[in-house]
């Protein structure tokens, strides 16, 4: 008759035990040295050996060789106990006995000497289901049997035995089996057994019973049966029901990067395989952790296959800590109230949804919605559409102070704690209520800007490279806004230049929330249209000749309009004055090969897979040396604890490339350019280009001399 693995496999002796070294050592010095109590406490989760272990004690106590820790497996007593058939091995379930007149019972015949054996052994399993008066019978004897008589108990909940129980045994705790011992097993059983598996069924399988030896082997008898006598990974998974751990991985990634549409099919995949969301939710936490710890433990040894181990190590470095850390509150707080859904299912959505909903904004991203700006009208009000000739250029500022943007800090008030609020200025920008343009990945082909911001926020003083931009930008925007109170002067808001070169908190800032076009007053509709069909329309083709030629939309103007023609911001440099705004950002093409550079530098990080905090950093520091050879960070001594947590980070993405890169950092003063700096002089040079286009529109110039206008707010996006 065909026997199961379980039973088959069970060990015989302390030898052949799987796991619990520290039961079988303690058990082990004990029967050598003669050195045995008379009632022994085994507890822990099921299919651990509490059993086994009581089995073999009771054989090492009754071989006819003698009281030993190696029994013969030969003699009559070894036999009897290994086929369950030794008379002095009573073996009683305690949650069929449990009225106190079973404990008498079996208290009555304690006395009498034992009829084979050595000792008379009662193993009482699951001892935590005898009722209180039968605990309270046993007491006396348990403290006071006679020399013939050992207790073992066996319960998988100790908390409910009572404390007068449990100070008279000694008490051994079994732990959970670890994958790796489990995994060992089952590879050699199903060698024994000359049964052919892969070792990644194998590994899902010792996965899944969850530190229970027993479970494992009658999920592998499970898996023999349904693979027809062959173990596949598939089929393992197929009959567990479990979901590739890819599709976890796809899930989160879909998640940081705002995929919606990746998010809606793999939540239409899981209704349709009708999967447990709940273990899904419990795959999706588990998977968090694992990330969040790689990223301070790179060198953790995961036992997954090769492949998935690859992936887990990537997304690791492509999510920042404190994302992984939302995301693992979030979950956790959506498995918690995964019950209090009306169905599991939704409970499981509304969590991936709010993960997404929760998500901290990336740089390049804004907030949807916009509150809608109304202007008032004497007689009657008029919404008016400012009208933009073709390619209009929208210039918006990149960063912003936090009291400009309630929208981040009332969706970190709903979900955030302290740890998050360092997002920084340019991300709390990104998600302004006043923003509801297209992303400005759509807009520049510069690289994704860093979305977190905390190391612009500890510096004290600004570089003194980035300051002298700023300062040549505002002078410009001063001298075109200095006489007011003419109707055709152009107001220029420095809120905008502040916000986007970071000045400090001394400055007083213009209102964020005006709308990008002001008119002082509006005039009826009539005049609207007079207006605009008095503006010349010229063709594209007719555009760029003049562009070329370095017209700037010299069209035939009106009196008004001659009288009231708006003063043009220069550009700084000559050269940049055919580019439009989006070609001065770009960044140069640059060979990385030789010395480093501060063009090399920012080319490379900019252009890698480096994590915008890790970008944040790198901008603030300058590379010297050699390309794939000796090379040194210089960087700022503030930066020095963030640096630390990110260091390893940086140099495996320069190990990736150039594996001969001999990565030091250098803490102190930065002489020369950052590549901060930098991109502070080319977001002042697209700031004056794109303001130049915009004061020559002739149908911007035609409204504002109708309508006595003022073009104000000019926002870089």
């Amino acid at each position: 008759m065909y026997q199961v693995l379980a039973r088959k496999y069970r060990p015989r002796n302390f030898n052949e035990l799987v796991g619990q070294n520290h039961v079988s050592r303690a058990l082990t010095s004990a029967l050598d040295r003669g050195r045995l109590h008379h009632a022994y406490l085994f507890t822990g989760t099921r299919g651990v050996g509490k059993t086994t272990i009581a089995r073999i004690l009771a054989k090492c106590l009754n071989c006819e060789t003698g009281i030993t820790s190696t029994p013969c497996e030969v003699c009559a007593t070894c036999k009897s106990v290994n086929e369950g058939r030794f008379i002095d091995l009573i073996e009683i379930d305690a949650a069929s006995r449990t009225k106190v007149e079973d404990t008498r019972e079996l208290l009555d015949n304690v006395p009498y000497a034992p009829t084979q054996g050595r000792f008379k052994v009662y193993l009482i399993d699951e001892v935590h289901m005898l009722s209180t008066h039968s605990f309270n019978a046993l007491l006396k004897t348990l403290e006071e049997p006679p020399e013939h008589v050992k207790f073992l108990f066996a319960t998988t909940d100790p908390q409910k035995l009572p404390i007068t129980v449990i100070s008279r045994c000694l008490q051994f705790t079994l732990r959970p089996l670890a994958v790796d011992e489990i995994t060992a097993h089952l590879t050699d059983v199903l060698q024994k057994e000359s049964i052919g598996a892969e070792q990644d069924a194998i590994w899902q399988i010792a996965e899944s019973a969850q530190g229970s030896l027993r479970d494992a082997m009658s999920l592998t008898d499970q898996a023999i049966a349904y693979g027809q006598g062959a173990i596949q990974h598939q089929d393992v998974k197929d009959m567990l029901g479990l979901i590739d751990r890819t599709i976890i991985y796809d899930l989160i990634l879909a998640i940081h990067q705002n995929q919606q549409s990746r998010i809606s099919e793999l939540l239409m995949q899981f209704r349709q395989q009708a999967l447990d969301v709940s273990m899904v939710l419990d795959q999706l936490i588990s998977t968090l952790h694992e990330l969040a710890l790689l990223q301070y433990l790179p060198d953790l040894s995961l036992k997954y296959s090769a492949e998935i181990n690859q992936k887990i190590m990537r997304m690791s470095q492509l999510v920042s800590a404190q994302d992984l850390q939302l995301y693992y509150q979030i979950a956790c707080k959506g498995r918690a109230d995964l019950q209090l859904a009306v169905t599991q299912e939704q409970g499981f959505e509304m969590t991936v949804l709010r993960l997404l909903a929760f998500r901290p904004m990336q740089s390049n991203e804004i907030q949807a919605s916009a509150p809608v700006q109304q202007i008032q009208a004497q007689p009657a009000p008029v919404a008016v559409q400012p009208v933009i000739a073709p390619e209009p250029v929208q210039i918006q500022p990149e960063e912003v102070t936090p009291a400009a943007s309630p929208s981040v800090e009332q969706n970190s008030d709903a979900f955030l704690s302290d740890d998050f609020d360092h997002y920084g200025e340019e991300d709390d920008f990104a998600t302004r209520s006043d923003m509801n343009e297209p992303s400005s990945d759509d807009f520049l082909d510069e690289p994704e800007e860093e979305a977190v911001q905390p190391v612009a926020q500890q510096a004290e003083n600004v570089e003194s490279a980035e300051a002298e931009v700023v300062e040549q930008s505002l002078s410009q925007a001063q001298q075109q806004t200095a006489a007011p109170e003419q109707a055709d002067q152009i107001i220029f808001d420095p809120a905008a230049d502040d916000v986007l070169f970071g000045l400090d908190d001394s400055d007083e800032p213009a209102a964020a929330s005006e709308p990008d076009y002001a008119f002082e007053s509006i005039a009826p509709l009539e005049r609207i249209e007079s207006a605009i069909s008095a503006a010349p329309v010229k063709s594209e083709e007719e555009e760029v000749a003049a562009e070329s030629a370095g017209e700037l939309f010299d069209a035939p103007m009106t009196v008004l309009e001659q009288q009231q023609q708006p003063v043009a911001v220069p550009v700084q440099n000559p050269a940049d004055a055919s580019l439009m705004p989006q070609d001065i950002l770009k960044l140069k093409q640059q060979d990385l090969q030789g010395e480093w550079t501060v063009d090399k530098w920012e080319f490379w990080f900019r252009n890698s897979e480096l994590s915008p905090a890790v970008q944040e950093l790198a901008q603030h520091g300058i590379m010297t040396g050699q390309i794939d050879g000796e090379s040194i960070v210089h960087i700022p001594k503030q930066y020095e604890q963030l640096l630390t947590q990110t260091q390893h980070v940086l140099e495996q993405a320069l190990h990736s490339i150039w594996p001969a890169t001999r990565f030091n950092v250098q803490y102190g003063e930065v002489e020369g350019q950052t590549p901060y700096a930098l991109l502070g002089e080319r977001k002042a040079k697209a700031f004056n280009r794109a303001s130049e286009l915009l004061h020559n529109e002739p149908i911007v110039k035609s409204l504002m001399a109708v309508f006595d206008g003022e073009l104000q707010n000019i926002q870089l996006k």
